[in-house]
């Protein structure tokens, strides 16, 4: 089934919270079988547990992204991603503007992958967005 639908990273950290956001709780579950993250997202995710303390916390967000990792349709970087991305980043740095690093890898492979990125920072992405084929969808605010 194809992928429709790239899911940013604080999107998927409102899996694991205590009281999730229900909007995007709901939406996620009408639409995940058409979800994926990036292998970004995995990275930050990883990442992100990998830093926590060892205790309760920590072992339930890893079992939470273990549980994602198997659920779930992982969209690698690639080349083509880099090379929107790339070119971008050096757009955007001629206009005077830096873009952050991951996001604009994710949002690179939104775009290389012809799906749209579901996100709650819609202003780290707007550049993208204004200067590309980026469309996103913000499930908190739908």
């Amino acid at each position: 089934m194809k992928k429709i639908y790239l899911l940013d990273t604080n999107i998927v950290s409102e899996f694991s919270k205590e009281r999730p956001n229900e909007k995007v709780l709901d939406y996620y579950n009408v639409r995940k079988d058409y979800c994926a993250i990036s292998s970004v997202t995995w990275q930050e995710l990883v990442f992100s547990v990998s830093r926590m303390p060892d205790g309760k916390r920590k072992n339930t967000v890893m079992g939470f992204i273990e549980n994602l990792r198997n659920n779930i349709e992982i969209i690698p970087y690639d080349e083509f991603a880099a090379s929107i991305c790339g070119e971008v980043q050096s757009n955007a740095e001629q206009a005077g503007k830096k873009l952050p690093y991951n996001d604009s890898q994710i949002a690179a492979t939104a775009i290389s992958n012809g799906m749209v990125l579901v996100t709650h920072n819609t202003e780290d992405f707007s550049y993208m967005a204004e200067k590309t084929f980026l469309k996103m969808e913000d499930w908190f605010a739908a």
